[in-house]
């Protein structure tokens, strides 16, 4: 399959599963975090008690449904564990903490006094199921591309966990999945030595909506490279970008970019060319970057210009769907953050300092991470810029930049419009 482990969990999990890639795979996630909103960085609370042992998946204990019997063996899961229970309606945040182990479930109703509620013991590719549910995958120890996998889905209220798929070769982008936003379907990839194949999985089965071919032996750039899987905030599309396969659509041309329609899997839309994508937070609309800018395609079928000669890098979209937050290079090749409005078709800078791994912790705060300045004297070379080691909130109702103590979060709740 031709790309390294270690190359390809470097590629973003938007899993809104933007996928950059998990920590506990040594990658770069992109990653939404949350902490202090004042220009002093607050201390954060006290973590949750050391995770127990996980126990044996509960089938029924979700309410997605449990796989079917004769499937791949499945790899263990990790412990969680939590101190507290979620409140109903409440914004929730999946992150690292500065010196606390674990993956933490954290409570940033308020954000001037975010509460730890749960941690998760393992694992990568954490996702909000729901305000209640949390979704990851567990792989074995020291994995190496084509290892086996399992996806796990946990209640965090009732304290149990459940197997959701396994499979027996994890091959390139088997860690890309998403879930509907009712959590009635999930979409993801699979992978194999026979290639990638793009799937939607509920009640009513499995059903394969494209074979995308197999993934060619190169290196990765991750400027320009994307892979996801998501549906429109309406739930009634589901959409695939990638930009790694060789699969051949209508007239034997590449694709990219292709959008199904949930009700029956026929294909709404497909293009020739194109990186980056994200579905806006609400509606069903799903911009992306192409060689003119950035365009968006919505269920009318058309396709217009957004942001004409933007070159964006791990959009985000703010789950209000008003905005979606970005990244550009600039001429010294460092990272800048930038969020779009949807409405006026504004962009608008935050930092000018280097900015990494930018996401929208609400609909109004900005989370992103420092990045080491590159200089002609002293330039960041392949692999792009370090990261300088602080974090920042950027609050775009006061346009003021604080200290943030969070240092990696790979997903926040709710993510679109209607869900509480």
């Amino acid at each position: 399959m031709g790309l390294s482990w270690s190359s390809e969990t470097r590629i973003r999990h938007r899993i809104p599963v933007r996928i950059q890639a998990a920590a506990a795979f040594a990658g770069l996630l992109v990653v939404v975090a949350c902490g202090s909103t004042s220009t002093a960085q607050r201390p954060s609370p006290s973590p949750v008690a050391s995770a127990s042992a996980v126990a044996s998946p509960t089938a029924g204990s979700s309410a997605f449904p449990s796989p079917t019997p004769g499937g791949a063996p499945a790899v263990p899961g990790v412990p969680v564990s939590c101190s507290s229970q979620v409140p109903p309606s409440h914004q929730l945040a999946l992150v690292k903490l500065r010196g606390v182990a674990g993956v933490i479930v954290r409570d940033i109703t308020d954000i001037n006094h975010p509460v730890s509620r749960c941690t998760i013991g393992g694992g990568a590719f954490f996702r909000f199921y729901d305000e209640s549910h949390i979704s990851y995958i567990a792989m074995p120890a020291n994995a190496a591309l084509g290892a086996p996998g399992s996806l796990y889905l946990v209640d965090l209220r009732a304290g149990t966990t459940s197997l959701v798929r396994s499979w027996a070769n994890g091959g390139f982008a088997s860690w890309i999945y998403n879930w509907s936003p009712d959590g009635r379907i999930l979409t993801y990839l699979s992978s194999d030595p026979a290639g990638v194949q793009w799937h939607i999985l509920s009640a009513a089965g499995d059903r394969l909506l494209a074979n995308l071919g197999q993934v060619a032996a190169r290196g990765i750039d991750t400027n320009n490279d994307d892979a996801m899987v998501g549906f429109s905030a309406d739930g009634k599309y589901v959409a695939v970008e990638q930009t790694f396969t060789q699969g051949k659509g209508a007239g034997g041309a590449t694709t990219p970019i292709q959008v199904n329609r949930v009700s029956d899997g026929s294909v709404a839309y497909t293009r020739t060319d194109g990186t980056m994508a994200v579905w806006a937070g609400t509606g069903a609309q799903l911009l992306f970057r192409t060689s003119a800018g950035v365009q968006s395609w919505s269920q009318s079928g058309s396709v217009v210009q957004v942001a004409a000669g933007s070159s964006w890098i791990h959009p985000w979209a703010s789950p209000d769907g008003s905005r979606v937050a970005f990244l550009e290079l600039n001429a010294q090749t460092n990272h800048v953050g930038l969020v779009l409005d949807l409405t006026s078709g504004a962009t608008h800078a935050l930092s000018a300092q280097p900015r990494a791994q930018i996401a929208f912790l609400n609909s109004t705060l900005v989370w992103y991470a420092g990045e080491a300045i590159c200089t002609t004297a002293t330039p960041c070379g392949l692999g792009g810029p370090p990261l300088s080691g602080s974090y920042y909130i950027y609050d775009l109702g006061s346009d003021v930049e604080s200290g943030s103590i969070d240092t990696y979060v790979y997903d926040s709740w709710p993510h679109v419009v209607g869900q509480t």
